[in-house]
């Protein structure tokens, strides 16, 4: 199993997103369930912690004079571990930290358990100051050896780089356009049966998530393989293996999965099975479609094949790309259709932008999207190692301590966004006049994809997804959320509803 976790957890933190289940595969195998515990004695002032208007982007030298940074005290052993559970525990790790925050300011020290602390920071000049300290080589908190790691890593990083992120975009944009499509014809045609009631989808998430997955094959070897019965069927397979690491893996959140594993409990043996099954069925369908390809110039197979990648890590980049971007890119997009089913002017305001600019740019579409995952963050908090002793905002952080990013708080501070809990796509839209971003006072207090030589290497993949599904939606239908009570997040594995999205969708009358 330790060959999968490396395999696992990496491609999820090179897709920008570290998981409430990472935090707590740190906090055990550091030997340590425990919390450190709150004792508040005062309400600190917010602003003596948050140097907002201090220029902390830039590196600065060691000094030995350095503000203090607070810290949450506690009993010997338990902790705060207590509250933390009468908190709601795991799944309430984000609204627990965002009180913190609100206690502590921007900066604060919590013991995760053992001799480990972490450092949660929320201020958008801090949070970039951690990305510039992070080093060549990043460092997460991951457990056990890096495998991917050093000048391997970077030496594998720069050929996904100059293919993912960089140069034409066409190649991939033709496939995630070609794999929406199937899905809105198949939600028209079930909408168009229901004329007069309008179609209530079933299993909302489950189908995002197989377009996800059809998404990264289909950069992957291209698109003809939608048209393979076989092939299909393969996948159909594939992706329902894949959703159930991510299960298995949401139920090991709540159990140490030392000790599950060391009692040979169901819930490991599981998981354990069904990452061996992911890893076997994955090799197996790039061997398919080795054999069955027509195109060799049809995707990222081949690009990475003209690279000279070896065929092992060809495979191994494949099962981690469906692995981490399935359930990251399908959660999401239901949080965006959730969003558009509750404001009915939101999607005529994009559906206007459509009919008026009819183009790929789009600027309110991309300014829906940021909004999105400003409130929606899917991976509530990213993780870096300091390298070295370094000086942040006049803070002292030493050689080797954990920083999270509080992604959630930091997208939800008046601070940053002006008006912060209504989803306002034009505030990211350049003022022509000034030059300046019409209601963000800090771009970076919303950092979904990180920044940095570890940001999202799936970014553009993800981001291209959203906007075609979201163009195409309110484009096609009229949307409504059947939900009796308001969606909450909540933490398994990522950023989820709390229940269920009901969407109710009516066809659109383009005469």
């Amino acid at each position: 199993m330790s060959s999968f976790r490396n395999t696992f957890w990496i491609l999820r933190w090179a897709y920008g997103m570290i998981t409430l289940a990472l935090f707590n595969f740190v906090v055990i195998l550091k030997k340590c369930l425990f919390i450190k515990s709150k004792s508040a004695q005062q309400q600190l002032d917010n602003e003596r912690f948050c140097p907002a208007q201090q220029n902390t982007a830039h590196a600065q030298p060691f000094e030995k004079q350095h503000a203090t940074i607070p810290r949450v005290k506690g009993l010997p052993i338990f902790g705060t571990f207590f509250e933390f559970l009468a908190a709601g525990a795991a799944p309430q790790l984000h609204n627990y930290i965002d009180k913190r925050h609100r206690q502590y300011g921007c900066i604060f020290h919590e013991r995760l358990g053992g001799t480990q602390d972490a450092i949660f920071v929320s201020s958008a000049n801090l949070m970039r100051a951690v990305f510039l300290h992070e080093g060549q080589h990043p460092e997460h908190p991951l457990p056990e050896a890096w495998i991917l790691e050093g000048e391997e890593w970077l030496h594998n990083r720069r050929i996904l780089n100059r293919l993912l992120l960089n140069g034409s975009f066409n190649w991939i944009d033709l496939n995630v356009q070609i794999c929406t499509e199937k899905l809105i014809n198949k939600w028209r045609t079930e909408c168009e049966s229901r004329t007069s009631l309008g179609y209530e989808v079933k299993h909302l998430e489950d189908e995002l998530y197989r377009w996800s997955i059809n998404v990264i094959v289909s950069v992957m070897f291209g698109n003809s393989y939608l048209y393979d019965a076989s092939l299909q069927l393969a996948l159909e397979n594939f992706s329902k293996v894949v959703h159930k690491i991510f299960e298995n893996s949401s139920a090991l959140m709540n159990f140490p999965p030392k000790l599950a594993k060391l009692l040979n409990l169901r819930l490991w043996s599981e998981f354990e099975a069904n990452v061996t099954k992911v890893l076997q069925q994955g090799n197996d369908i790039i061997d398919e479609f080795m054999k069955q390809s027509t195109n060799e110039h049809d995707g990222l197979y081949a690009k990475l094949k003209e690279a000279e990648v070896p065929l092992l890590v060809i495979k191994r980049i494949f099962v981690d790309l469906v692995i981490a971007a399935g359930d990251t890119t399908a959660f999401s997009s239901v949080w965006a259709l959730y969003l558009l089913s509750k404001d009915h002017e939101l999607p005529q305001k994009l559906l206007e932008e459509y009919y008026a600019l009819d183009n790929y740019s789009s600027p309110l579409v991309h300014g829906f999207i940021k909004e999105t995952l400003r409130l929606y963050p899917v991976a509530p908090f990213i993780g870096r190692y300091m390298p070295r002793d370094v000086l942040i905002g006049g803070y002292h952080i030493k050689k080797k301590s954990l920083v999270l990013l509080s992604l959630y708080t930091a997208g939800r501070d008046s601070k940053h966004f002006p008006d912060p809990l209504t989803v306002m796509p034009e505030r990211w839209i350049f003022n022509e006049s000034t030059g300046q971003l019409q209601s963000v006072l800090q771009a970076h207090g919303t950092l979904p994809f990180a920044i940095g030589n570890r940001s999202c290497i799936g970014r553009k993949i993800a981001i291209s997804q959203m906007h075609h599904l979201i163009k195409e939606v309110v484009k096609t239908f009229h949307l409504s959320c059947l939900n009796s009570t308001p969606i909450e997040p909540v933490l398994r594995l990522v950023t989820v509803p709390n229940q269920p999205l009901k969407l109710l969708l009516n066809m659109r009358n383009h005469a």
